[in-house]
């Protein structure tokens, strides 16, 4: 099977910090996911293990369905996604303009006009980092209003799934709307996951 495998700056699997040769199997003893085997992701969940590098990878089968992911008991590295850094950037960017509007929505319905017009006519990342510094972060509008500030910020200085998570929290707090309703929250985050994982799938052009 093909999939997708994320690594650190480390050529690293970020979880176990296990090395992966670019020229060699990588082997499990025993297929338990999220502790032994060889852990890799299918295109539609892409968003959900956001690291430095993306690699294209065959596991050997059998490979076991788990929760937005696949295990098998071998794997290697087949080759690099070269556009993925480019890419996760541009991400980043998209996540934190989405949270941005849906700020200024959540603004506009609590009445905080002044501050909805200050977040719409933010032009640059920078800017719209910026207009977190003092907020009073009381009120669910105002919260989402951190929150896309918190985006910007991660967009331009964080790690690459430092701003989409950020993005995905800001989405379930949004749908979840003042009442704070538990599952609107979940799924409007795992809505905004599907997105991120359909943005990638579509700008570096992998199957789904």
């Amino acid at each position: 099977m093909r999939a997708y495998k994320f690594l650190d700056a480390a050529g690293r699997a970020p979880f176990t910090s296990t090395p992966w040769p670019t020229d060699e199997w990588i082997e499990s003893a025993r297929v338990v996911p999220c502790r032994e085997g060889v852990h890799a992701v299918l295109p539609d969940d892409l968003a959900h293990w956001l690291a430095d590098s993306l690699w294209e990878v065959e596991l050997e089968d059998p490979v076991v369905d788990s929760r937005h992911k696949v295990v098998a008991a071998r794997g290697r590295l087949v080759r690099e996604v070269a556009a993925y850094p480019d890419a996760v950037r541009e991400l980043a960017a998209v996540g934190a303009w989405r949270t941005r509007d849906r700020a200024v929505d959540a603004l506009r319905a609590e009445g905080l006009d002044a501050l909805a017009d200050a977040f719409a006519a933010a032009s640059t990342l920078d800017d719209l980092a910026a207009l977190g510094a003092d907020l009073d972060e009381s009120s669910w509008a105002t919260s989402a209003a951190a929150l896309a500030a918190d985006a910007a910020h991660f967009a331009l200085h964080g790690l690459p799934a430092q701003s989409p998570f950020v993005s995905v929290c800001a989405a379930g707090h949004f749908a979840a709307g003042p009442d704070g309703d538990r599952a609107a929250y979940d799924e409007g985050y795992a809505a905004e996951r599907s997105f991120q994982s359909a943005w990638l799938v579509e700008r570096l052009g992998i199957l789904a």
